[in-house]
């Protein structure tokens, strides 16, 4: 089958089968940096890309489900400005997820703030706690506990808040 679809804000167009999954797909194609997700297929949440914007579990994304769609790997992450406000939330509130999850929860973290920047009033509409809680469930480590990761949320919200303010 041949696949169109942007990976890394790199357009590319591949012939797969319409079946393989999208982690084994990321894993094999040598212009992707590094796709290393740590996946062992049992849906441990560690592999993990964005699919326009929404956090997904790469090993259950067939490849006909990429069609045209944006994804967006840790490494294509890392190099855009947003990256620096996770970081920050990392050190400021001075919790962080183990190496082996952290490319995951970091990407679910960006998902999240993705829903705060596409509601109008940011200081009016934000991600509550519940829905921080249910999406971080996506990665089964359990390095952080669910109050970690809300309070990690809330440091990276104010710097994409903050962010947000001095673009406009």
């Amino acid at each position: 089958m041949k696949i169109e679809c942007t990976i890394d804000k790199i357009s590319q167009t591949m012939y797969v089968n319409s079946n393989k999954p999208l982690n084994l797909i990321l894993s094999e194609d040598a212009t992707v940096n590094k796709f290393n997700s740590n996946c062992d297929g049992n849906f441990c949440g560690n592999c993990i890309v964005m699919l326009d914007d929404k956090a997904v579990l790469s090993c259950l994304i067939p490849a006909f489900r990429i069609k045209g769609k944006n994804i967006t790997t840790y490494e294509g992450f890392k190099k855009t400005r947003y990256w620096h406000d996770i970081e920050r939330a990392y050190d400021d509130t001075h919790l962080q997820p183990c190496s082996r999850c952290y490319a995951s929860k970091t990407l679910i973290l960006e998902s999240l703030l993705k829903q705060i920047v596409k509601t109008e009033d940011v200081r009016k509409h934000g991600v509550d706690e519940e829905t921080i809680v249910r999406e971080m469930r996506l990665n089964t480590c359990a390095c952080l506990d669910a109050q970690e990761m809300v309070t990690i949320f809330q440091a990276a919200a104010n710097y994409r808040r903050k962010r947000r303010v001095r673009g406009n």
